[in-house]
Order: structure tokens, then C-alpha cells, then sequence
């Protein structure tokens, strides 16, 4: 439990310490750097093209690495870890106080903004990453119920990463640097949002969480498998409710904040900072590595959720084209008797072009023979005739001396 000034109850999470917040910014970092990298040696191994989810995964860890530095440097500086120091003795009058911050205190207003904005596009990174994967999987054909849903949400996503960016850049109006100011400043201009901001950040972020989980699952139990396979694969894509722990965390830690300040009770602000700004980096790192999950499952027993997925929608896909050419050929006016053949060859592929034989082959299935040779053979059977074999047939039982070409015989 935090305590600070007497009070034990402020916050559910003790404050966290300074070895905490160097393993954060490295450890982290380090391990969510190890989990991409394999991510892509997965798809290197399945020789499988990279999407635009990894590309996405990979702009989410260059700026988690950001985060992880800016701890390094709070951290480095006593910033992050460290109780706030007093004020100087010779401040000695509440406006004084209050037109006064502290060097140290100002470096965490500097790194919680920086933190803070960065964090936003790492959570865009990462959540479209997830969109994008889904999509790679699921969306067989256009216009579909999740084709379109996927689409909407990741608008309301990149919308939603927007909107916080400039309510992070702008909650003192066009007064940026009061974000890291003193108390006056803070309370003339950057009051106006307050807390509020904060905790409709915690909340809509948990919420697209749980949308983001349970979005795939409704596909998963639609597909023709086994229910083994499909818990299988349901499994995989719910590791990412580990983030959602810490993301309720958060949201629990950022409504202490406003009721410690509604209620006037004295917290430290720099242990203060570094709790919220601890756990939202714990959440953003393990949304990140479990966003990379079903795709490293491979790994560990050759199975894929993307490679189950695409086995059956292959199968489906080729029932599919199956019944389109039996359709195809009832419909048809001229018989081919091989379009059967082919249509119903197993070892066939929808994806296949079968060519025209050169040379038509007898099955017993199909006893007649192609046009051309019925043709040939009618020709053999009838008996050769020339032309003066029809003239001598014509003048066969004409009387003599009748006159031919005009003369006579």
C-alpha cells in the first residue's frame, strides 16, 4: 500500500520503486524487441509475406522503445522512483508556493507529456496491428459483416488516437509548457479538463480492448473444425486479456488521483506520476506482446492460428468452386465430358487451370468418342468414289448415239 503524509489508503499499488522503473524502461523494451524479432522469423519460417500487421507491430515497438528510454532517463535523474523533494525554506507564502515549481518536478511534467504522446501512437500501432490481423485471416470476400466491422473500428481507433493526442497536447489551451508548469499555471489555464480526460482515456482504452478480443471470437466458432481446435485457437487469441489487468489498474489508480484531490489528501507528485505512468507502460508492453502471440504459436507446436484458419477456408473455398462448375455444366450447352473428370478429381485444387487434353482419351464413365473421330470413321466405312466413277455411273443405261457436250456420238 502507498503511504504518504500518514494516509495508506490513497493508492491499491505501493508506489514503484526505482529498480521497477529501470526494469521497465529496459527489460520491457528488450522483451517485447525479442517477441517481434520472432514474430518476423516466424513469417520467414512459414515463408509467408509480411503484412501490414507486422509493419504495424513494428512501428508499436520502435515507439515503445521511446517510452522505455524516457524511463531511463527519469529513472537516471531521480525523476521517476523518487519522492518529491521539499520546497526551498524561504518560500514561505501559498503564492510563492504556488508560482514555484521545482527542477525536479518539472522533468516529470516533461516525461509524463512525452510518455504520454507517445504512448498514444504506440496504442495505435499495436490495436491496428490487431485489426490488420484479423483482416489477413477472416476477410475472405469484400463487404462482409467482419470485413465491414473491422473497417469501422479501426476508424473509431485511429479516430480515437487523434482525439487524446491533441487533448494531451492541449489541455492548457495554446499554453503547451504549462503542462510542466507551476501550480498558478496549471490552475489558470490547464484545469479546464482536469482528471476527466485521464480517466476517459483508462475507460475507452479498456473498452477497445475487450472489443478487441472478443471481436475474432464469433469467427473462430463459425468455421468448420473440430471443438478442440476451435478452444485451441479461441485460447490463443484471448492471451490478449493479460493487458486488460493492467489497464484496469490504471483506470483504478487514475480515479485515486482525483479522489486524493477532491478530497484534499496530501500524495507525493512525483511517486504519483511515476505509479500511473508504471502501470500504463506495463499494459502498452504486454498489448504489444500479445498481439504477436498467435502468430509465434507456430513455434512451440507448428500450429498457427492463421494456418488453421487457412486450411479450412481453402476447403471451404473449394467446396465452393466445386458446386460452381457442377452448376456450371448442367447449365451448359455443349457437353464436355472431361469438365466432370475435373470437377471431380481430388487431387485437384481450386486454384488449378486444368487444360484442354490435346488428345481425347476413352473412360469407361464416358463410352463416346470425341466429334472428330465419329467423323473419321464414318468416312472409312462409306466406299471411295471418284469423279469418273460418278461420270460412268451416269452414263450407265443411256441409249447410244445420244449427244453429250453438244456432239454427237
Amino acid at each position: 500500500m502507498a503511504a504518504q503524509n500518514g494516509n495508506d489508503n490513497v493508492y491499491t499499488f505501493s508506489y514503484a520503486t526505482p529498480g521497477e522503473v529501470w526494469a521497465i524502461g529496459i527489460a520491457l523494451p528488450a522483451a517485447c524487441a525479442l517477441v517481434v524479432g520472432l514474430r518476423f522469423a516466424t513469417r520467414n519460417l512459414q515463408k509467408a509475406r509480411i503484412g501490414i500487421d507486422d509493419w504495424l507491430i513494428l512501428g508499436g515497438l520502435v515507439t515503445f522503445i521511446g517510452i522505455g528510454i524516457c524511463f531511463i532517463i527519469g529513472a537516471a535523474t531521480h525523476a521517476f522512483g523518487y519522492p518529491t523533494p521539499p520546497y526551498p525554506a524561504d518560500l514561505t507564502t501559498p503564492d510563492e508556493i504556488l508560482n514555484y515549481v521545482l527542477p525536479i518536478s518539472e522533468l516529470v511534467g516533461k516525461l509524463e507529456f512525452a510518455i504520454q504522446l507517445i504512448m498514444m501512437v504506440c496504442y495505435g500501432f499495436v490495436k491496428l496491428s490487431i485489426i490488420a490481423f484479423y483482416r489477413r485471416i477472416f476477410v475472405v470476400n469484400k463487404r462482409t459483416t467482419f470485413d465491414i466491422i473491422t473497417q469501422v473500428t479501426a476508424v473509431v481507433i485511429f479516430l480515437w488516437v487523434i482525439t487524446f493526442i491533441l487533448i494531451i497536447i492541449f489541455p492548457c489551451e495554446n499554453h503547451i509548457d504549462n503542462n510542466w508548469g507551476t501550480a498558478a499555471q496549471q490552475g489558470e489555464h490547464c484545469l479546464k479538463i482536469g482528471y476527466t480526460s485521464l480517466e476517459g482515456l483508462a475507460a475507452s482504452d479498456f473498452i477497445i480492448d475487450v472489443v478487441l478480443i472478443t471481436l475474432p471470437i464469433p469467427m473462430i466458432w463459425s468455421l468448420r473444425m473440430t471443438p478442440v481446435k476451435k478452444i485451441a485457437v479461441t485460447g490463443i487469441m484471448m492471451l490478449g486479456a493479460a493487458s486488460l489487468a493492467a489497464s484496469i489498474a490504471r483506470l483504478v489508480l487514475y480515479l485515486q488521483t482525483q479522489k486524493a484531490a477532491i478530497e484534499e489528501i496530501p500524495v507525493d507528485f512525483d511517486e504519483s506520476i511515476t505509479l500511473i505512468m508504471y502501470w500504463s507502460t506495463i499494459e502498452t508492453g504486454l498489448a504489444l506482446i500479445a498481439a504477436c502471440l498467435p502468430t509465434l504459436s507456430y513455434l512451440f507446436n507448428g500450429f498457427s492460428v492463421q494456418s488453421a484458419v487457412n486450411s479450412v477456408r481453402s476447403a471451404l473455398s473449394l467446396g465452393s468452386v466445386r458446386s460452381t462448375r457442377k452448376s456450371d455444366v448442367s447449365r451448359a450447352d455443349v457437353t464436355n465430358p472431361y469438365i466432370d473428370i475435373e470437377a471431380n478429381n481430388s487431387a485437384s485444387s481450386y486454384a488449378k487451370i486444368f487444360p484442354r487434353p490435346e488428345k481425347a482419351v476413352t473412360d469407361a464413365n464416358y463410352p463416346m468418342q470425341p466429334m472428330a473421330d465419329l467423323e473419321d470413321k464414318k468416312m472409312h466405312d462409306q466406299p471411295i468414289r471418284t469423279v469418273q466413277d460418278h461420270e460412268d455411273k451416269s452414263m450407265q443405261g443411256q441409249p447410244t448415239g445420244t449427244v453429250r457436250n453438244g456432239l454427237e456420238a
